[in-house]
């Protein structure tokens, strides 16, 4: 009996084999064909395209960066561009930024209303996100930033159109970039916490789990413990945090004091995330919380790790916000090689969800390090190299130019150069590019508001070469435009409507359109003679006004700047005798600070705040002109 018993467990062990190997395959394609969490991505809704198109699961830790649209360069099809030609060793891209009241037509491809930055049109932009796709790089529409959550008309929100911009882009989904008001003063008031939550259920009822990737940038903060928003069960609650840090209170409420961690918990904004999550953290795919502007507290991991308790129980993935030096506030903590590779092990250490790293923003650099260089430490040591080793190789990145391929092209508004054009509230540092009546310039030195073909001494700029005009035919000239109304720096009443004439004729040839433009952002276009716009309740600002002729062989010519400061109904400002003109970063402002910029006096909404006076009424509020 033995004898007979024994001769039977091969075949017992082989009928055993074959069951646990089908249970094994239906579980690998349970895991390949469901995307609960950021690890599976999206299965593609036409499943007749091709297979680059095809969407494949996440296998390595998440190496995320922004990338502001309005320093993308131009570019059109089967050419590179800033954009395209993001390395390889980035995984996921975040656009920066879209409006969250933004209107779109499905399948029109026009994103003149979207907020999107780009210096060309949709159908460019279409192909810039297939090319990176095509190298592996994944991209999701970043909604909102500090820009667009200034009024209360940002939360009229057609999610519909929010969906149909994705799908026509080849977006992978979007990142709710809330920051009320212009900062994350206010986030954990009751009202936002509610209006995050919103944009989850909303936006999730539209967009599968699965088959979109709904993400979000909260505050570091944002999962520990809070006076308003706390988790008594938490590791990380407020009633923990002296335990937690090994601090005293001496310094819960000084952030600019150098401490380990115990300011982070006494920010107004600290715990914002935690009732959103408890919400709708099933909901989540990936929090990139922005692990920057958070004073002189220089452990950063416990922000991480307090994300991560939430993260365990309801799935999502985890991108450890950073920023490449310097953080506009202090600085009082700086990034570097190290301290991205210290960030990065311990994040490798407790990785289950293929977690990582998030920067601002992408294209930060100066001539010896880079934000590609922190992420390519970060991407090396998630993937298991020593720190030493992948400090050493920082910079060693390999390149992956754009070659051409990978989407529909078209469309534009460009220069001919590749490069932004000029803004007047921008800031540019040595070596960066800007187009400038059709003519291409590199800031020498940091420089803020220097025309750069002004005749003054020292020059900021210096001349580079003159654009081809936007690629028409061979011989063709480009048109001739000008602004003839209103007037360089005039001042206008908020309320009363602004008519923009222009002049525009073509030499060789006819002008088929004129385009009106507020900084990157187009008004409206005309295609009769003669050429106007005219701007209705434009809010109180400062503005730079453009024109743009197009001739009959799509050839374009951009006209001068026009600056105009739009004034509250209340009159001038008075007096500026005794008021210091407006300084660029490092100087920082706070809420009531008054300064003088381009003859206008304006007072500080918050705080702390270093962006320009007339970039929006909610960071400067336009007291009116100097007398």
């Amino acid at each position: 009996m033995h004898k007979n018993y024994l001769t039977q467990i091969p075949i017992l062990i082989m009928k055993l084999l074959k069951k646990i190997t089908a249970i094994i395959l239906l579980q690998f394609c349970l895991f390949s064909c469901t995307h609960e969490n950021f690890s599976g991505d999206v299965v593609e809704e036409n499943l007749s395209e091709s297979s680059e198109d095809n969407k494949s699961a996440l296998t390595e830790p998440i190496i995320l960066g922004y990338f502001p649209s309005w320093s993308e360069s131009w570019t059109t099809t089967g050419q590179g561009s800033k954009l395209r030609d993001i390395p390889k060793h980035i995984t996921h891209v975040f656009l920066a930024f879209a409006k969250p009241n933004l209107r779109y037509q499905k399948g029109s491809l026009d994103i003149t209303n979207t907020g999107i930055q780009t210096p060309y049109g949709g159908a460019t932009l279409k192909e810039s996100v297939a090319a990176l796709k095509s190298k592996g790089i994944k991209v999701i529409l970043s909604v909102g930033g500090e820009t667009y959550w200034g009024s209360d008309a940002a939360y009229d929100i057609d999610y519909q159109q929010i969906k149909d911009l994705v799908d026509d882009m080849g977006f992978e989904g979007i990142d709710w970039d809330f920051e009320p008001n212009g900062s994350f003063a206010t986030i954990g008031d009751p009202i936002n916490v509610q209006r995050f939550i919103d944009f989850f259920n909303n936006s999730r009822a539209i967009m599968p789990k699965g088959q979109y990737v709904l993400a979000c940038a909260p505050a570091g903060v944002g999962a520990l413990g809070g006076l308003s928003n706390d988790d008594a069960s938490s590791p990380y609650a407020y009633s923990k945090r002296n335990a937690v840090t090994g601090e005293s209170d001496a310094n819960l409420y000084n952030a600019t004091s150098p401490n380990q961690a115990i300011s982070l918990f006494g920010f107004a904004t600290t715990g914002h995330m935690i009732p959103v999550m408890k919400a709708v953290g099933d909901k989540i795919d990936l929090i990139a919380y922005q692990g920057y502007n958070t004073g002189a507290a220089s452990n950063r991991k416990i922000m991480y790790d307090a994300y991560k308790y939430y993260a365990n129980q309801y799935g999502f993935s985890i991108a450890a916000g950073t920023h490449y030096p310097n953080e506009p506030w202090g600085p009082y903590y700086t990034y570097s090689y190290q301290t991205m590779a210290d960030l990065s092990a311990h994040i490798a250490a407790n990785n289950s969800n293929n977690d990582g790293i998030m920067i601002w923003q992408l294209l930060l650099g100066d001539g010896t390090s880079s934000a590609y260089g922190y992420l390519h430490i970060a991407s090396q040591v998630l993937g298991g190299t020593s720190q030493s080793q992948a400090i050493a190789n920082a910079e060693n990145y390999p390149e992956s130019p754009y070659s051409g391929g990978g989407g529909d092209g078209g469309g534009g508004g460009g220069t001919g150069c590749d490069s932004a054009l000029w803004a007047a509230a921008n800031t540019y540092t040595a070596g960066q590019e800007a187009v400038y009546q059709n003519k291409l310039y590199k800031a020498k030195w940091w420089t803020n508001g220097d025309v750069p073909s002004a005749n003054t001494d020292p020059n900021p700029w210096e001349f580079v070469r003159n654009c081809d005009g936007g690629g028409g035919g061979t011989g063709n000239q480009a048109p001739s435009v000008t602004i003839t109304a209103p007037s360089n720096n005039a001042t206008i009443t908020a309320g009363q409507a602004i008519l923009i004439s222009v002049n525009a004729s073509d030499s060789d040839g006819s002008v088929a359109k004129v385009e009106f433009f507020q900084g990157n952002t187009k008004l409206g276009e005309d295609t009769v003679s003669p050429y106007s716009y005219n701007w209705s309740n434009a809010p109180v600002g400062t503005y730079n006004i453009t024109a743009v002729a197009t001739d009959n062989l799509g050839t374009t010519k951009t006209s001068d700047i026009v600056m105009i400061t739009v004034q509250s109904s209340g009159g001038g400002g008075g007096s500026c005798s005794g008021v210091a003109a407006w300084q660029p970063y490092p100087a920082i402002y706070n809420q009531g600070d008054r300064v003088v910029y381009q003859g206008t006096l304006y007072e500080a909404q918050t705080g702390p705040i270093w962006v320009t006076p007339g970039s929006g009424e909610h960071w400067w509020k336009t007291i009116g002109s100097c007398n």
